[in-house]
């Protein structure tokens, strides 16, 4: 049964890397980025510094700056400056005091003067719309834009684009769901906001912008003025020039934004990867499920034959849970496929089915909806514990038999502070978690300047080398370090979750942390055993051995 099951996963691995091969040739000419300067930034450094905005927008044009993000009046700056406030929009404010901040960001209405004075510059004009109750009126048509910058929360109706063709950037981290609109005319826009440019450095905000372009398809790159009365218009425009020479260092060229031409596969090939998946799923059930390996089996035919329907019914729904049902498994399958005599080999054959599951999640998450992420992947809190408690189901001695056992209180702290590690490893799964130490951005950015693209800090540090000490120990596939050890293999699968991140980034970020995570797990190793060595010839204080 085993090699039929083998068999059905080869085949599915075909069809995925053919699914693969189709996103690469999607992904690789996409290549060009657009930078947007800011509107209202300039017109403050135009007030505070007494520079005039003609000669603002002069020097943008200069400096190669194409694009002028243009907003609209909000309702807290026209309250601010006294004017009057429409009725259809006072409809639509609470009556009571307290709830009325949220709204107080919202736009009003555009300034017509704003889009003269860009136009008489030579610039092209962005528009800014967010998602609101009230209509605001659509000035920027005269405009013709060709791109419009799209953000806030909730569904932006389509009636609000005005029936305009123009290309569509997406505000990363205040993205609104677009009713009905084509994923070919979509791109995603990075900024960093006004709080964080007076307190990030220069190297700080040039690494987030390359950052953001090389690893997550940003293709729109929002850009605001140092808001310094003396010298920041100069350290605004060296911070442009610098922008652009790594951008281009890396391999990128300015000019307009290019969404992704349209790519859906079919439905055969996802089929295939989706037998894959569940005879992987298969595989890992009977070996946790001895006793009942044709429940299992039937089981996992069952469950194929759900998604098939599925994936008629609601391809989307199909395919994120296609994906996540083989993020789940295959960390757990690949630590139970530990092939080969020397240790060597063990570590590669886990890694390689490691690689299959992602390569079946890369399979499941297609379409150019994902690649601009207005779908993506869910379930990441649920794909960083299932596995671990599988593994940890899968390692322990029988609960019943546990249970009867005097357990020392030094035992009930480990398990305290272990569970409280747990607790913060998925509290920082995710993009708004817990926040980043300094140091640990500061280690993030040199590997990045190092090596390009850095591993990722829990394989790395965490799931390789703890798999490198369970291959060493007596009983490899039942070391109390193997729940440490599928972090590692379940961080490889997360990484091609992302589907907003060239599939090229997330190769060279698997392969970084696995040699450099294995090489840290070979230095534990010799620390291990010098420390071993060095406390059984203790001979004095016995205190200090291990027992």
């Amino acid at each position: 049964m085993k090699r039929v099951l083998w068999a059905i996963i080869l085949v599915a691995v075909v069809a995925a890397l053919g699914l693969a091969a189709q996103r690469w040739q999607v992904e690789r000419p996409n290549r060009s980025v657009e930078l947007v300067y800011d509107l209202p930034g300039l017109e403050q450094l135009s007030r505070e510094a007494g520079l005039p905005l003609e000669r603002l927008l002069a020097d943008l044009k200069a400096a190669g700056v194409e694009t002028i993000a243009i907003q609209p009046e909000s309702l807290g700056e026209r309250l601010l400056d006294g004017g009057e406030v429409p009725a259809a929009i006072r409809a639509e404010l609470p009556q009571e005091v307290g709830e009325l901040g949220s709204f107080l960001t919202l736009p009003v209405a555009f300034r017509p003067e704003q889009f003269q004075v860009v136009k008489e510059a030579g610039l092209a004009a962005a528009p800014k719309l967010n998602t609101v109750p009230w209509e605001v009126e659509p000035l920027w048509l005269e405009a013709e834009p060709a791109l419009l910058i799209l953000s806030g929360q909730g569904i932006m109706p389509q009636e609000q684009l005005q029936g305009s063709q123009a290309v569509l950037a997406l505000v990363e981290f205040s993205t609104p769901q677009l009713a009905e609109a084509d994923p070919s005319r979509v791109v995603r826009l990075h900024g960093i906001s006004a709080r964080e440019m007076l307190v990030l450095s220069d190297e700080r905000i040039l690494n987030r912008y390359v950052r953001a372009v090389r690893e997550r398809n940003i293709r729109v790159l929002y850009v605001r003025p140092f808001m310094e009365e003396v010298g920041g218009w100069e350290r605004s425009l060296a911070l442009l020039s610098a922008l652009q020479t790594r951008l281009k260092a890396a391999g990128f060229e300015l000019g307009p934004a290019q969404p992704f031409v349209p790519w859906q596969p079919s439905r055969l090939a996802t089929a295939l990867v989706a037998a894959g998946i569940w005879a992987g799923a298969v595989l890992y059930g009977q070996s946790l499920l001895g006793r009942w390996p044709w429940l299992v089996l039937a089981g996992g035919l069952i469950g194929w034959l759900g998604s098939l329907a599925l994936l008629f019914a609601a391809p989307l729904l199909a395919k994120q849970g296609l994906a996540l049902l083989a993020a789940v498994v295959f960390p757990c399958l690949a630590l139970e496929c530990q092939w080969g005599k020397g240790r060597f080999w063990r570590a590669q054959s886990v890694f390689l089915v490691s690689l299959i599951g992602a390569l079946f999640v890369v399979g499941t998450l297609t379409g150019t909806e994902f690649l601009v992420k207005m779908a993506e992947f869910r379930g990441v809190k649920l794909m960083h514990v299932l596995p671990i408690a599988l593994v940890c189901f899968s390692v322990v001695r029988p609960v019943r038999e546990f249970l009867r056992r005097e357990v020392p209180v030094r035992y009930l702290a480990a398990v305290g502070v272990a569970g409280l590690l747990g607790l913060v490893y998925v509290l920082r799964t995710g993009n708004f978690g817990l926040p980043v130490l300094d140091l640990e951005v500061r280690l993030r950015e040199g590997l990045e300047n190092l090596l390009r693209v850095r591993p990722r800090t829990k394989e790395l540090f965490l799931g390789h080398p703890a798999l490198y000490l369970a291959l060493r120990s007596r009983e490899p596939k039942r070391s109390w370090l193997l729940p440490l050890a599928v972090i590692g293999q379940l961080s490889l699968i997360n990484t091609f979750t992302h589907t907003h991140t060239f599939l090229w980034v997330s190769l060279l970020r698997t392969l970084y942390g696995w040699v450099f995570g294995s090489i840290f797990g070979w230095l534990l190793w010799q620390v291990y055993r010098w420390g071993k060595r060095w406390l059984s010839s203790d001979s004095g204080f016995g205190v200090l051995r291990v027992r």
